[in-house]
């Protein structure tokens, strides 16, 4: 399965390490989708500082805000999903006010283990129904487990009710063929580690859902030859004997951090190809011109690289 079946699903759940570029790629695939005529949504889960405003606009509010065309975006705050979910489930409205307004219930729902991601999950439930596609950026690795297990827990200790009902829903949802999850890892050994883990913790966790498969970012292709790596290693001793002018050095050091650039590509794949049994795409690393505080012009980037990878699928 590669990006063109990626970009069929209605609804795409991305997650990784932190840092790893989780809310670029959620973004690129939005701004894929929103040129291709389909309403679509990327979301944020309950963060207090959004990152989506930066890359794609809007003021990262609750409800879902258009930044452009067939394009929207929203935060998924807790609280606001708690009241809405209080509104579909408790027919009486003043028992929902109560609640809503009541310290010692606020406090008790804060520690009840499976509450908050009960709530959201049962928005991004209520969401898929509203747009043709969704993209979700999801907390990091294990925050994003403990989330999605939880109707799994649900369903074992309830016999019944509306946390239980709407448990089945976002299962129901979370193993639909339109569904799937996607990984973000970088060409760096911690980062594949943990993702290795992922792979197997989600399985165990939640086996309805279908992992799509894993994203390299910022990857390094091949580009130096045997030849210039050769001859690198012979222009790294001629340096360390003194044998060569500042410029040149520090030319030899550019190469040096290329091939070991490349080198960190090359390992991270044979790994996840060795133990992770799933597509493995790459996102190349960008240049100056994907700068930092670029946030909006790294995602068109992004999204321009799916674009060719989708349509190269394609054309096979």
């Amino acid at each position: 399965m590669g990006v063109a079946e990626l970009l069929d699903k209605k609804l795409v759940l991305v997650t990784g390490k932190g840092g790893v570029g989780k809310t670029t790629l959620a973004a690129a695939l939005g701004l894929l989708h929103a040129e291709a005529g389909r309403r679509t949504l990327v979301a944020e889960v309950d963060v207090l500082h959004p990152s989506l405003p930066a890359v794609l606009g809007g003021s990262g509010g609750y409800e879902p805000e258009p930044v452009a065309r067939h394009l929207s975006t929203c935060n998924i705050l807790w609280r606001r999903a708690l009241e809405d979910w209080l509104d579909e489930t408790v027919p009486v409205q003043r028992l929902v006010r109560l609640v809503l307004h009541n310290r010692i219930v606020q406090l008790f729902l804060d520690a009840t283990p499976g509450v908050r991601e009960t709530v959201i999950l049962a928005r991004i439930h209520s969401l898929a129904e509203r747009f043709d596609r969704v993209v979700v950026d999801l907390p990091a690795s294990g925050h994003a487990v403990s989330m999605l297990r939880v109707p799994h827990i649900a369903r074992t200790l309830l016999p019944s009710g509306p946390i239980r009902e709407r448990s089945e829903a976002v299962l129901a949802l979370l193993g639909e063929p339109d569904t799937a999850c996607a990984l973000v890892a970088l060409p760096e050994e911690m980062v594949v580690n943990e993702t290795v883990e992922l792979v197997g913790r989600l399985a165990e966790a939640i086996p309805e859902l279908r992992p799509w498969g894993v994203v390299l970012n910022r990857a390094s292709p091949p580009s130096l030859s045997d030849d210039e790596r050769r001859l690198l290693d012979r222009l790294r001793a001629a340096v360390e004997e003194g044998g060569v002018s500042a410029a040149g050095a520090e030319l030899v050091a550019a190469g040096r951090w290329e091939a070991g650039l490349e080198e960190a590509t090359r390992r991270a794949l044979d790994r996840l190809a060795a133990e992770v049994d799933l597509p493995v795409s790459t996102l190349v690393r960008l240049g100056a011109e994907g700068g930092w505080g670029e946030g909006d012009r790294v995602v068109r980037q992004v999204a321009r690289s799916l674009r060719r990878q989708a349509l190269r699928e394609a054309a096979r």
